[in-house]
């Protein structure tokens, strides 16, 4: 049974959660990547298309465009009424997804809400622009296809069990794949929305899906990362985490990882081999961003992090982590589950709620 804390400002937080965050207290820093703090937790974020800026999803029910070079807010777009959880942009247009059902089409000089886009039931949690379309997908297990000159949204499939976490794009923008809470991946016709393969192996959710040439990459609630070969489906590369992996990113020979251990983890993809773990975030990783050999990342704790992946970099990276005193293993409660067993069964609850 989980317990419910009837501690006073922490209701509806269970007693795991609590010391979840007591526990990482002591990690709680701005500093660590040349720390951004920002007023809400990050959902996503985006470079812009010449990668001078950076746009930041936050829970807040907004989003913000950052200059990379000053890291100051030079745009704020506001409108959504939920957490903004997605976005997809072109040179003029923003586009982003909300836990308000909706899409938005934003001016991205001036701020102005061009059009908002409604058919979704239930939370948009991924955007993908392929030519003159949008797909956007949703907790209501639909995938919809958006006109983005006409608005209309021209096609709708429901093909998920549940609800559709992350798109990608092929190279030749010819298909597109969908992961979900179901444990899938689906290989999409971009034109027909037709199905084209199942990629099944992960054992729960899958928040991630990425695409590179012939290797298909998810990232998932059963704390792996998989490799597959996109066109045969075959798996043939699983990389073990300690914990749920919710975002990966590509950066030349190397898979990036951010987890619920509130770290990131670089690796080697022709080995699979672990080159380091990035520390300085103390709370989820749930977005990436690479520009050259740079890494962005955002996080619960309402953070966007500047890190360098040079091999000098790295080297120290591991450097400081080693100089971290070791994790003691959890102990078993009365009820026989751990503190994370006990967190991951109250948040499977929430979401059946939901």
């Amino acid at each position: 049974m989980v317990n419910i804390s009837q501690e006073s400002g922490a209701f509806f937080q269970t007693d795991a959660e609590i010391a979840r965050y007591k526990a990482k207290e002591h990690k709680y820093n701005y500093i660590a990547g040349d720390g951004l703090q920002l007023p809400s937790k990050v959902l996503d974020i985006h470079l812009s298309v010449d990668e001078k800026f950076l746009f930041v999803a936050e829970a807040g029910f907004s989003v913000r465009k950052i200059s990379l070079a000053t890291k100051k807010t030079v745009k704020t777009y506001k409108g959504h009424q939920g957490p903004v959880t997605s976005i997809a942009c072109t040179e003029d247009i923003l586009w982003t997804g909300s836990w308000d059902k909706t899409v938005k089409k934003w001016d991205i000089k001036t701020g102005e809400c061009l059009a908002t886009l409604e058919g979704h039931t239930d939370f948009v949690k991924s955007l993908l622009l392929i030519g003159n379309f949008l797909y956007s997908g949703s907790s209501d297990c639909f995938i919809r296809k958006w006109n983005t000159e006409t608005l209309k949204c021209e096609a709708i499939e429901k093909k998920h069990k549940r609800g559709v976490e992350s798109m990608s794009v092929s190279l030749d923008g010819k298909f597109f794949y969908s992961a979900s809470s179901d444990g899938t991946v689906l290989k999409w016709e971009a034109s027909t929305l037709k199905i084209v393969k199942t990629y099944s192996g992960h054992e729960t959710s899958i928040y991630c899906v990425r695409v590179w040439e012939d290797d298909l990459w998810s990232a998932s609630a059963d704390k792996t990362v998989r490799r597959w070969n996109s066109d045969t489906g075959v798996e043939d590369m699983v990389l073990t985490h300690p914990d749920r992996v919710k975002t990966i990113a590509l950066a030349g020979p190397y898979i990036i990882s951010g987890a619920s251990d509130d770290n990131i983890r670089v690796w080697d993809i022709a080995s699979g081999k672990l080159i380091c773990t990035i520390q300085g975030h103390f709370d989820e990783v749930g977005c990436l961003a690479v520009t050259g050999s740079t890494l962005y990342s955002g996080s619960l704790d309402c953070s966007i992090r500047t890190w360098s992946l040079t091999p000098a970099s790295m080297k120290e990276y591991n450097e400081v982590k080693d100089k971290q005193p070791v994790k003691k293993k959890e102990e078993k409660r009365d009820d026989g589950m751990t503190e994370e067993e006990e967190r991951e069964l109250a948040e499977l609850m929430l979401s059946d709620e939901e």
